[in-house]
């Protein structure tokens, strides 16, 4: 009898401290958070969750003395086996789910830090070309509204050579704003065909409105 006692008392107590530990970790498990994140941020939660694996591998001893004791108890006709089984095999059913969700998120997580590494490039390639385009173009206004002052026929030719040079170049500014509007396109495209959040742009606050 101090034999069932004891395996009992420490049954409880091992799927005590089991559930408490467990508690929470399912619905982290299946949280969308990372759908939120920067590269960086998602990096941070990959290193988090090859931590937790860790420590759910440290957990298996547990649960395999848990099952143990309950199987014991079961050999030993413990008269209340039916609500150690129960408790037993909630506890087993949740963790063969904390192993499928463990591996899912693993792979999720893989999955949208490839996809973020996309978007970051995408971005980083977007602020390379989007700052000396704003700059051509702040200087085009500047030029376009300039008032000029005209004394002589020299001066008249060459504000209309310096014109012509200016319209001549319209085309590969053109070529370049279709470009940089493209890395824009895709970066949201990838984002909606993923179903994650756009995150700011890391490198510049060049708007592309």
């Amino acid at each position: 009898l101090e034999r069932l006692d004891h395996l009992v008392k420490k049954f409880q107590h091992k799927c005590d401290i089991h559930e408490e530990w467990s508690n929470g970790k399912i619905d982290l498990l299946k949280s969308a958070d990372f759908k939120q994140c920067s590269l960086n941020d998602l990096r941070a939660l990959s290193r988090k969750h090859l931590a937790f694996e860790s420590d759910l591998a440290a957990h298996q001893d547990r649960v395999e003395q848990i099952a143990a004791i309950a199987q014991e108890l079961n050999v030993l006709g413990y008269e209340k086996i039916q609500a150690i089984n129960q408790r037993c095999q909630k506890l087993c059913n949740e963790w063969d789910e904390l192993g499928d969700l463990t591996q899912k998120r693993r792979s999720t997580l893989t999955e949208a830090e490839k996809i973020v590494e996309r978007i970051d490039s995408l971005f980083l390639e977007y602020a390379k070309k989007a700052a000396p385009y704003s700059n051509w173009l702040d200087g085009a206004r500047e030029d376009l509204i300039d008032m000029f002052f005209i004394h002589t026929l020299d001066e008249i030719c060459g504000l209309i050579e310096a014109h012509n040079q200016f319209k001549a170049t319209l085309g590969d500014a053109d070529a370049e704003y279709k470009t940089i509007m493209r890395l824009v396109d895709d970066a949201q495209q990838t984002s909606k065909d993923n179903n994650l959040d756009l995150p700011p742009n890391p490198y510049t606050n060049i708007q592309s409105e």
